[in-house]
């Protein structure tokens, strides 16, 4: 777990299964957020990171699928398809649900860990799914607070797609209690 005078304890590389905590902090409130992308997401998304691959980049390749890291960004879009402020109305919702920063003049990021289960569905039209984020634990720090979030992607039939993990580092945040 978090220590209180530096990073988390436990360090996640890619490929390895996110564990399940034992923790209280784990069975807090979950946040819900619904996210939408289409084709056109995912191949700007692919270019933007300076993919080449056909099969990211090219809606009419065979083997057309999402950029793996693609769904890291689906909160910073909600289910606008238009150009959205940073931080987006979904990515502050979640942020800020049931944690309360007083004097946190910036959330700045931290450390982010994906995992995919299964690939996010590439089909052409619109695709909705539902992200649910829950509080892990809130590291106080001198000039602020570290706080850690574990997170889930659902398609529609509620298959799981993806587990994420992030830490953020909420900047000049004050009379916060660790928890976690």
């Amino acid at each position: 777990g978090p220590s209180a005078d530096g990073p988390p304890t436990e360090v996640l590389t890619q490929g390895q299964a996110m564990p399940a905590s034992s923790d209280s902090s784990s069975t807090s409130e979950v946040a819900s957020a619904t996210v939408s992308y289409n084709r056109r997401d995912l191949i700007v998304y692919a270019l933007g990171v300076g993919c080449t691959d056909l099969r990211h980049v090219y809606e009419g390749a065979d083997d057309f699928a999402a950029f793996p890291l693609f769904p890291a960004v689906l909160l910073h879009k909600g289910t606008s398809f238009d150009v959205v402020d940073f931080p987006s109305p979904t990515l502050l919702r979640l942020a800020s649900s049931g944690l309360a920063l007083p004097g946190a003049r910036a959330l700045l990021d931290a450390e982010r860990y994906i995992e995919r289960v299964r690939d996010v569905p590439s089909a052409e039209g619109a695709h909705t799914l539902t992200y649910q984020s829950r509080l892990l634990g809130v590291v106080p720090k001198r000039n602020g607070a570290l706080i850690h979030t574990a997170g889930e992607l659902f398609d529609g039939g509620g298959a799981l797609l993806y587990r994420m993990r992030a830490s953020a580092y909420a900047l000049g945040a004050t009379g916060v209690a660790a928890s976690g």
